[in-house]
C-alpha cells in the first residue's frame, strides 16, 4: 500500500507537469490530479502514524495538517464546480493555514515525548528567526513598501512565513539531535519547496504576474509528495558528529540575525511584520537564557549531590561524612563515630560473584537505615566499610555501644540472595573524641574497628592506649617488608606419620619470623600483615626456596621424604607460580613428587578459572596438591568433584579434637575417610594429641597423621628424634 501511494503521488505530479508543458488540461482533469497527489501524501502520513509506533503522535499531527490542506483544496474545486467565485481570504485559506500549527506541533514532537524547555525554545527561536529573515527578504526587499497591509495581505504573507517557521524549527531539530533521522532531509526538502512556491505566490500576486497554473502547482505537488515520502523514508539513522550544543548554535545564529534586523530597523524602515518577528525572536532568546541558567543551576545542584553520595547505596560518601563531622566539630557538639567493616564479605564476592555482593551491600545499607536515628549520618566509605556519625548534647559511649549492638543484631540476620541464605558478621569501632578533627576521629575509629575484628566481631570503643598497638602494627609492617625475603623467615617442620608403616613420610613446612627485637613470632602475628600489604608472593617464594633446598638435602642424605608448603590465594592467581616452582625443583635437583602444595577451601572460591589452570599445571609437573583445613569453611562435595587435581585431603584439627567424645565428629571423620579413598585421595588427620586418637584413626583406615603427639614443629636440626619415631 505504501509503495503504491508513493508511486501514485510521483506519477501524478510528473503527469501534471508534463501535461501542462504541452497543453493545458481541462479544469476537471487538473482537479483530479491535484487532489490525487494531496490525498496520496495525506494517506502516507496517516498510515505512518497508524502502523509505526516511533514518533506516532508527531506524524499524526502532520497528517491532520495535510488533511486540512486537502480540505481547503477540495473546497476550492467544489466552489468552482458550482460556478461560484471564491472571495479572498476564504474558508479555503483558513483550512490551508490550519496546516501550519498542526505541522509545527508535529515537528516539535520529533524532539521526544517530553522535550525539555531548552529544545522547545531552540526550535521556536530558530523558526521565528528564520521567518524574520524571510520577511525582510520578501516583504522589505522584493515587495518594497508599496503593498497594502490589509487582511488579504496578511493572509498572503502568512503562507511563506509559516513555511519558514516550520523549516527553521526542523533544521534546529536536526542539529540538536544525536543522530540524523533519515526522514529529516526529505522533510526539509519538502518544506523548502513550499517556501519557494509560497514566495513565488506572494511576489507574483503583488507584482501581478502570478498565474495559478502549472509551474506554481507543480511546486506545491512536489512539496507534498516529498512530505508524504518522508513518512516512509526508511534507512538506518547515521550517527551525528554534532555535539549537544549544535542545536543551540543554530538558534543563536537566528537570534543574531534578528538582532541585526532590529539594529537595521533603527536606521532603515522595515515592515511591521519583520520588526514584530525579530522582536518576538529576541524575547524568546531572553527566555532561553533564563532557562539555560536554571538548567545549569539544576545540573550544579545534581552534581553537587552526586559528588557526596555513594552510587551503589545512595548513602553519604567519605567526602560528605568529613564535611558533616567538620560542621559538628565547629559547633562543639559531642560526636560518636562508628566505623563498620563487614566480616566474611570477601567470601560472598568469591563464592557468589560481585552482583550478589552488591546486593548484600544495598540490603545492609537498608537495615542500617532502619536502626539508626534520623539525626545520625550514615555513609559508605567504599568496599564493605560503612560509617555512622552520631551527635547530641547528652551523647554517651554507652548509647553508641547500644546502637552498635542493634546494628550487629540486624546484620546477623541472613540475607536472602537469589534463593541462597548468606550470613555475615560485622566489626564496629567506636571513637568519641569530640575535640579532635575529622581525620583523627576516623583514625581512632579505624583502630578500634581493627581491634574488634581481631576479637572476632562485635564492637570495641577506642582507648588512648590503642595508639600504641597501632604504632606496633605499623612497625611490624615496616620490619616485615624488610625481612620477608631474608633468612629471618625461618622454617620449622612438623612430621607426617604413615599410619600403615609407622614411618615418617614427610614434613609440613611452617614459617616463623625471627624478629630482631621481639624474638620468634608465630604466623598468626605476621601473616595477616603480609596479606594486607601484598607481601605474600615474596614470602611464599622464600618459604618454597628454603623448603625445597632442605628436602633436597634430606634426599641427598638418603631420606626419601616429601615436604608440604602452604600457598595463599594470591599465589594461585599468578600464572607464573608453577614456573617458579619448576625452576626451584630443577635448581636443587628435587623430584616434583617430593613437593606438595597445600591450599585451603576458600582459595577454591577465588578466581576459580586461574586457580584451576595453575593447579592443573602443578599436577602435570608431578607436584602434589593437598586440601588443607578441610571442613572448616564452605566445603561441599562439589569441590571434591571439581578439584580433580587434589591427591591429599587434610582433616581439620577441630574434628580430631573430640573424635573420641563426639559421635557426630566421629561419623564425619570416618565417612570422610571412606569418601576420600573412594575418590583415590589420601587422608591426613591434623591435630592428633594422644595415642587413643591415633589408634582410632588407624582402625578407620586413615593414611597419615600429624600433631603434637607425633612431633611438634621444629627446625631441621631437631628432627632426628621424630625421624626415629617407632610404630605404636
Amino acid at each position: 500500500m505504501v509503495a503504491v501511494l508513493r508511486a501514485a503521488a510521483v506519477l501524478l505530479t510528473v503527469s501534471f507537469a508534463l501535461t501542462h508543458l504541452v497543453a493545458s488540461e481541462p479544469w476537471w482533469a487538473s482537479a483530479i490530479t491535484l487532489n490525487g497527489v494531496y490525498w496520496c501524501a495525506t494517506a502516507l502520513a496517516v498510515l505512518r502514524a497508524v502502523r509505526v509506533r516511533t514518533h506516532r503522535a508527531a506524524w499524526a499531527l502532520i497528517a491532520a495538517g495535510l488533511c486540512c490542506y486537502c480540505a481547503g483544496t477540495a473546497y476550492t474545486w467544489i466552489v468552482q464546480l458550482r460556478g461560484g467565485q471564491l472571495p479572498y481570504p476564504s474558508l479555503a485559506d483558513a483550512a490551508w493555514l490550519g496546516f501550519y500549527p498542526l505541522a509545527y506541533c508535529g515537528i516539535l514532537g520529533f524532539f521526544g515525548r517530553r522535550p525539555s524547555s531548552r529544545l522547545l525554545l531552540d526550535g521556536t527561536i530558530a523558526g521565528l528567526g528564520g521567518a524574520a529573515l524571510f520577511s525582510v527578504l520578501v516583504v522589505d526587499v522584493l515587495l518594497g513598501h508599496d503593498t497594502e497591509h490589509g487582511m488579504a495581505q496578511l493572509v498572503t504573507l502568512a503562507y511563506p512565513l509559516g513555511d519558514s517557521l516550520l523549516l527553521g524549527t526542523l533544521v534546529c531539530q536536526v542539529t540538536a539531535g544525536r543522530s540524523v533521522a533519515p526522514r529529516n532531509p526529505v522533510l526539509i526538502a519538502g518544506l523548502s519547496v513550499f517556501v519557494v512556491a509560497d514566495t513565488a505566490y506572494v511576489v507574483g500576486s503583488a507584482q501581478g504576474w502570478y498565474d495559478s497554473s502549472a509551474p506554481a502547482n507543480v511546486l506545491y505537488l512536489t512539496g507534498l509528495t516529498l512530505i508524504g515520502t518522508a513518512a516512509w523514508h526508511h534507512r538506518p539513522a547515521r550517527p551525528s558528529s554534532r555535539t549537544r550544543s549544535s542545536g543551540t548554535g543554530s538558534s543563536i545564529a537566528f537570534a543574531v540575525g534578528a538582532l541585526v534586523l532590529l539594529t537595521v530597523a533603527t536606521r532603515v524602515h522595515l515592515s511591521a511584520i519583520t520588526v514584530a518577528l525579530a522582536g518576538l525572536t529576541l524575547m524568546l532568546v531572553v527566555a532561553r537564557v533564563f532557562a539555560a541558567l536554571r538548567e545549569l543551576e539544576s545540573i550544579g545542584e545534581q552534581r553537587h549531590g552526586e559528588a557526596r553520595r555513594d552510587p551503589l547505596t545512595g548513602l553519604a560518601n567519605r567526602r560528605a561524612v568529613l564535611e558533616h563531622v567538620d560542621v559538628l566539630l565547629a559547633r562543639r557538639q559531642p560526636i560518636a563515630m562508628l566505623l563498620l567493616d563487614l566480616d566474611r564479605f570477601k567470601e560472598v564476592n568469591d563464592s557468589y560473584g560481585h552482583p550478589a555482593g552488591d546486593q548484600v551491600l544495598r540490603e545492609a545499607a537498608g537495615r542500617l537505615q532502619q536502626v539508626t536515628r534520623h539525626s545520625d549520618l550514615l555513609g559508605r566509605l567504599g568496599g564493605d566499610e560503612f560509617v555512622l556519625v552520631m551527635a547530641g548534647e547528652n551523647l554517651t559511649t554507652d548509647e553508641a555501644g547500644r546502637l552498635a549492638g542493634r546494628i550487629r543484631t540486624g546484620l546477623l540476620e541472613p540475607f536472602l540472595i537469589d534463593g541462597v541464605q548468606i550470613t555475615i558478621d560485622v566489626s564496629i569501632g567506636i571513637a568519641t573524641d569530640g575535640d579532635q578533627d575529622a581525620n583523627t576521629l576516623f583514625q581512632h575509629a579505624d583502630i578500634a574497628m581493627y581491634n574488634a575484628k581481631r576479637a572476632g566481631g562485635g564492637h570495641v570503643v577506642y582507648q588512648h592506649d590503642d595508639d600504641r598497638e597501632s604504632r606496633t602494627r605499623l612497625e611490624l609492617t615496616s620490619a616485615l617488608r624488610r625481612d620477608v625475603g631474608t633468612t629471618a623467615m625461618t622454617l620449622h617442620y612438623q612430621p607426617k606419620l604413615d599410619l600403615r608403616t609407622g614411618n615418617i613420610r614427610g614434613y609440613e613446612a611452617l614459617v616463623r619470623w625471627q624478629h630482631a627485637e621481639r624474638g620468634l613470632l608465630m604466623p598468626d602475628v605476621f601473616l595477616p600483615i603480609a596479606e594486607q600489604n601484598g607481601l605474600m608472593p615474596d614470602l611464599t617464594h622464600n618459604v618454597l626456596s628454603q623448603a625445597v633446598r632442605q628436602c633436597a638435602e634430606w634426599h641427598a642424605a638418603g631420606r626419601n621424604v616429601s615436604v608440604a608448603v602452604n600457598a595463599s590465594a594470591t599465589d594461585l592467581r599468578f600464572e607464573r607460580f608453577p614456573h617458579e616452582i619448576a625452576t626451584l625443583l630443577e635448581e636443587h635437583g628435587l623430584p616434583a613428587r617430593a613437593l606438595t602444595i597445600e591450599i585451603t577451601e576458600t582459595m577454591m572460591l577465588t578466581d576459580w578459572a586461574t586457580t584451576d589452570r595453575v593447579l592443573d599445571r602443578l599436577t602435570s609437573m608431578g607436584v602434589g596438591v593437598s586440601i588443607d583445613d578441610y571442613g572448616t569453611h564452605h566445603s561441599t562435595l562439589s569441590y571434591l568433584r571439581r578439584l580433580h587435581t587434589a591427591r591429599e585431603l587434610k582433616l581439620d584439627r577441630s574434628f580430631i579434637a573430640d573424635l573420641l567424645t563426639a559421635p557426630r565428629s566421629a561419623t564425619i571423620v570416618r565417612s570422610t575417610i571412606e569418601l576420600a579413598h573412594a575418590l583415590g585421595i589420601t587422608v591426613v588427620a591434623e591435630g592428633v594429641e594422644d595415642a587413643a586418637q591415633l589408634e582410632r584413626l588407624r582402625e578407620w583406615g586413615c593414611d597419615q597423621a600429624q600433631g603434637y603427639h607425633i612431633g611438634r614443629p621444629a627446625p631441621p636440626g631437631a628432627l632426628e628424634a621424630a625421624a626415629q619415631f617407632a610404630k605404636s
